[in-house]
């Protein structure tokens, strides 16, 4: 192993395959065995993998979507925001990408975005190294493993009154796309994603239910729709055995800004929050809310737990006011 002290550090420097060979120098190891396990590690990994261990982070993501990131749902958007994220970093080399790095590149990346979209990218590009690692296509270890995510609060969900309601299904009406208010029922009858309720084919309306396949989650759900709603789809959809409705997420959105609502943020899932909302405040059961909505997990559901009538109504009963007898009375 060639190793050598640089005044107060440890350096390798070596070649891959002899003096013809590609040299690799690293510097700045606190001690000789911390740069002799680097070396190491490089031939290791470029002996199991093919692949050195100073690959450049943008090398690791394509090799992490070509051995699974292709399998993914949303393949192509995840691949071009992970890929973001490393050219922001600069894309260093991978040896070179520590916990420290991304501690000051998120540092960084908070004056112009949300906690929640910083711990998005880091999930992002954890999962590169993970996968990696789970694959034997990566030696090192994952420089973002032990970093804690951080803390935001809970998202206050916006949702629609009834009145409202009414009044964006009229704007939808209007719309040159006459797709456009068919798929708005339909996300307002079934708690739908818009995309979901938009890529439905004619089969999948049938039996006086709509049934999702090829979910967010890739579980298959089925849901009551009334047959208005059934019989308004099929009146304006496209025949044939493909898509029922065309694309009209645009003029959903021309339809909403005419409403003049004022929803920041939550254009996308603004139906089916409203579903879920008035679900729970009609006195629906939060575990039948979870099957309808698709969620995998009931913690996700839960966000709409208080707007029950009697969520946590036993407050009232058991507090130390009501029993010690405190009543309005007790006021005047």
């Amino acid at each position: 192993m060639t190793v050598r002290k640089d005044g107060k550090t440890w350096t390798a420097d070596f070649y891959e395959d002899g003096r013809s060979g590609r040299r690799v120098r690293k510097k700045g190891f606190a001690t000789k065995s911390a740069a002799q396990r680097y070396e190491a590690d490089y031939f290791n990994t470029l002996n199991q993998t093919g692949r050195p261990l100073d690959d450049r982070l943008l090398d690791l993501v394509q090799v992490w979507y070509d051995l699974h990131g292709c399998s993914l749902k949303d393949e192509k958007a995840r691949l071009a925001r992970t890929q973001a994220v490393v050219e922001r970093l600069g894309n260093p080399r991978a040896s070179q990408f520590d916990s420290l790095a991304w501690a000051r590149y998120r540092q960084a990346r908070l004056k112009d975005v949300s906690p929640h979209t910083v711990n998005h990218e880091q999930r992002y590009l954890s999962a590169v190294f993970s996968e990696l690692i789970r694959l034997g296509a990566w030696i090192g270890t994952n420089p973002l493993a032990n970093i804690r995510q951080i803390k935001t609060d809970q998202t206050e969900l916006s949702f629609l009154t009834l009145e409202q309601v009414g009044q964006l299904l009229s704007e939808c009406r209007k719309s040159t796309n006459n797709h456009t208010y068919p798929v708005a029922l339909i996300c307002l009858a079934a708690g739908a994603r818009w995309d979901e309720a938009e890529s439905l084919t004619r089969s999948a309306i049938y039996g006086g239910k709509v049934h999702f396949h090829r979910t967010k989650n890739g579980k298959s759900r089925s849901v009551p729709i009334p047959p208005e709603v059934e019989a308004e789809a099929f009146k304006v959809g496209m025949p044939g055995g493909g898509r029922l409705f065309m694309s009209c997420r645009a003029a959903f959105r021309g339809a909403y800004e005419r409403c003049g609502f004022n929803t920041p943020g939550q254009l996308t899932h603004i139906l089916r929050h409203t579903f879920a909302s008035h679900y729970m405040m009609g006195g629906g059961d939060i575990l039948s809310l979870q099957r309808i909505l698709g969620h995998s997990s009931i913690a996700m559901t839960m966000r709409y737990a208080h707007l029950s009538p009697d969520h946590l109504e036993s407050a009232l009963r058991f507090s130390p006011l009501a029993q010690s007898g405190f009543s309005r009375a007790s006021i005047t």
